[in-house]
């Protein structure tokens, strides 16, 4: 007995050093996983923005597809509560872009997903899950966002 009770705190404090470096790597992967969202949008939506008018249909509508699926994964993913202020800073600027590009589609595109039969791996809980993060993205960051008049008088 002797013998387990002289292990046991060095057992703890192993234990513990997992917990804490577990906790460290999920907190910065999550917020380098918000940046990496950020510019993996960022590029696709300038060039969606830049040569719509020049685009044939389809290529228009994969655009709109690839662009949809990233507002929507970023959307999800400022909703993580130990996203730090810059990280999530520099998702809402290009989500609030995003959003303001593709206004009401993006929520359009996962309610019609989820009224029809779904996506094969996705169930509708999950698809309804996206769109109210979509929605509530959308009213946060373009409906309801700062005038530039009051970010101006705020930053005075």
């Amino acid at each position: 007995m002797d013998k387990i009770k002289s292990l046991l705190l060095p057992l703890a404090l192993v234990f513990a050093a997992v917990a804490v470096f577990g906790f460290g790597a999920r907190y910065g992967a999550t917020n380098m996983r918000a940046y990496a969202i950020a510019s993996e949008l960022q590029f696709p939506l300038n060039i969606y923005v830049r040569a719509q008018s020049t685009m044939d249909a389809t290529s228009e509508e994969n655009f709109a597809a690839f662009i949809d699926t990233r507002i929507a994964t970023g959307a999800v993913h400022r909703q993580i509560w130990y996203l730090n202020k810059e990280a999530r800073a520099a998702l809402e600027k290009v989500l609030a872009y995003a959003l303001s590009v593709r206004g009401d589609a993006v929520a359009e595109r996962f309610r019609t997903m989820e009224a029809s039969e779904g996506v094969p791996g996705m169930d509708k809980a999950k698809l309804s899950e996206i769109r109210e993060a979509v929605l509530e993205a959308k009213t946060e960051l373009v409906d309801n966002a700062p005038s530039v008049e009051d970010k101006e008088a705020t930053a005075k």
